[in-house]
């Protein structure tokens, strides 16, 4: 073998780590990032190697290789799992102030209040 097509299957793999260091932080199994990365670098050696295929293969390879970075991890895990739905549920209802009553309390009690001052006249200090 030459030392340039060595080097052209080197350098197609080290830039085919990339993408696939992304996918394996989304939690992506080792035998389909093991695939990626066989995809990934073979598509990038074809397009440097080969000129006739470039035209077609650049926009893809491109699009593929930037789109585990523009996705989040959930997206990506996603895709491989074929899951849909099943998001997260935040809670962003405010607390009520700390002078208003708790409304998940019963009215009843609410209503009688502490004994000490409960709005009757003359029983003041």
């Amino acid at each position: 073998m030459s030392p340039a097509l060595l080097a052209t299957l080197l350098v197609a793999a080290l830039l085919a780590l990339i993408p696939v260091w992304r996918l394996r932080v989304a939690g992506w199994p080792p035998r389909s990032l093991f695939t990626a990365w066989i995809l990934y670098a073979a598509g990038i050696f074809v397009a440097v190697r080969f000129p006739g295929p470039v035209r077609i293969l650049v926009p893809i390879l491109v699009l593929a290789y930037v789109a585990p970075f523009v996705a989040g991890p959930e997206r990506l895990s996603r895709v491989l799992n074929g899951r849909r739905g099943g998001g997260v549920i935040i809670d962003v209802t405010p607390r009520p102030a700390p002078g208003l009553p708790d409304p998940s309390e019963p009215a009843e009690r609410r209503v009688g209040g502490s004994g000490a001052d409960d709005g009757e006249p003359g029983t003041g200090a």
